[in-house]
């Protein structure tokens, strides 16, 4: 008899291990929350105040950054011109695909930097505001908020 207890609980808890293991290597995937936070952290001016959060090299618009510094004054410079995204809502969120890089731009450094520098763990974001629509490029939380490696906008 505890020899048949034995075998079910092993055979309950194969399933159970197969299913954690396979969630470890599942592409990271941005919440609306997650996404939300960020912005408010953006419209406060406190990006650089979270060592790390923006990615280098950073895509903006349809230029690379590549340099710490240029992303650093590239959010110090938007804060202090007074940029905020009002009434933020996600409209989607979307893995990076083979054509992702057409929403920032058509062109090959874009796809280069796409095909270089974003991964599994990277989501489009699509954020609608009362400016206009948002594309950001995000990955994996640091601190509890999405580091940034893009942002194009707004687009109307």
């Amino acid at each position: 008899m505890r020899i048949i207890r034995k075998i079910g609980t092993i055979c309950m808890l194969i399933p159970l291990l197969v299913l954690l293991f396979s969630c470890a290597s599942a592409p990271y995937t941005q919440t609306d929350k997650g996404v939300l936070k960020l912005v408010d952290l953006i419209n406060k001016g406190q990006v650089n105040e979270v060592e790390g959060l923006a990615q280098v090299p950073f895509a903006l618009d349809m230029e690379t950054l590549y340099l710490e510094s240029d992303v650093a004054t590239y959010w110090n410079n938007l804060h202090e011109a007074g940029f905020t995204m009002t009434g933020p809502r996600v409209e989607s969120v979307e893995h990076v695909s083979d054509n992702s890089w057409q929403a920032f731009a058509d062109s090959y450094d874009m796809k280069n930097f796409f095909a270089r520098y974003t991964g599994e763990d990277t989501s489009l974001v699509t954020l609608k505001t009362g400016e206009g629509t948002f594309y950001l490029l995000l990955e994996r939380a640091l601190r509890g908020y999405p580091r940034i490696r893009g942002i194009k906008g707004p687009v109307q």
